[in-house]
């Protein structure tokens, strides 16, 4: 967006300056950052950098306020840290000429946060105690990697992202044969290994750092891997599919062989797709090779 996108906004800014320490106009879908200086002024003088940078993160933050705001086009409010100071960030998206916009109103809130419990004098525990929480709003608390929401934040960015720079989107759903098989059989907590052990096969077959891994629902999982060509997003996929296949998994007593099945979607995408096409369509995949036998890869 240019400078003058912004003109009127800037003009609104006076109100709430004195509130915060630092404020920001953010491109979630980018990762792009406009830092605003102390006059309410595009800071032009600043290095560009990524918006995380300023958590002292190299990867895109795992919950990003801003991310939501984006796409709910709804404040949120965060609790976060970098290396300096204790953060109170407000993600506020504004509607401009040329689209949408967050605004982060960032606060110090190093000195200000009250708890009923007292802290110990070492910070390291309020900052691991932000951290637990932040994780929580995304991860699945059995298996440890991303659940549902996080599918529903980060999977429309990764798709946004997809169309501006006409980028491949890749996508494997994952379904375990016969779960219910294994509970009935074995009870519930037996089943939670099999979930457990699972999970780790198939984030062990996952190459780049820029794919990850999600708990869709239930027994399934969906994978998604930006920019990834169909050759390897099939390859990795019956990588899992082997894997999976030839794993015994020891529970007690109990020693449990179960299998996979994959679908696979890979394309890229237009202005007029929305994330749930993207799962739709690897969702179909995965239902023909449930169809065809199951343990199977279909694409």
């Amino acid at each position: 967006m240019k400078e003058k996108d912004f003109e009127q906004l800037l003009g609104c800014l006076d109100i709430i300056r004195n509130m915060y320490e630092h404020i920001r106009f953010v491109d979630p879908v980018n990762s792009k950052v406009i830092n605003v200086n102390e006059k309410n002024e595009i800071d032009t003088e600043a290095e560009e950098i990524k918006c995380y940078t300023f958590w002292g993160n190299t990867t895109v933050c795992k919950n990003c306020i801003s991310m939501r705001a984006y796409i709910e086009n709804k404040s949120f409010v965060k609790i976060e840290y970098n290396p300096d100071k204790i953060v109170m960030t407000t993600a506020v998206p504004v509607e401009l000429k040329e689209g949408r916009v967050v605004v982060e109103l960032l606060k110090d809130a190093t000195d200000s946060l009250i708890f009923e419990n007292k802290l110990s004098g070492d910070i390291t525990e309020l900052l691991i105690m932000i951290d637990n929480i932040n994780n929580l709003a995304v991860r699945d608390a059995l298996t440890g990697i991303y659940n549902r929401r996080y599918i529903n934040e980060k999977l429309p960015i990764e798709l946004m992202s997809s169309i501006i720079n006409k980028k491949l989107l890749s996508v494997i759903m994952i379904d375990i044969d016969h779960y219910k098989r294994v509970n009935d059989t074995y009870g519930h907590l037996v089943g939670d290994t099999v979930l457990k052990t699972l999970t780790g096969i198939i984030q062990s077959c996952i190459r780049r750092d820029t794919d990850w891994l999600a708990r869709y629902g239930g027994e399934e999982f969906l994978v998604c891997l930006p920019g990834a060509p169909l050759r390897m997003t099939v390859e990795i996929a019956e990588s899992m599919r082997k894997a999976i296949e030839s794993r015994t998994i020891v529970s007690g007593d109990h020693e449990i062989k179960v299998t996979a099945s994959f679908g696979v979607s890979c394309r890229i995408y237009t202005k007029d797709n929305n994330y749930e096409d993207v799962i739709e369509e690897a969702d179909k995949n995965l239902l023909l090779a449930k169809r065809n036998g199951r343990n199977r890869v279909e694409w």
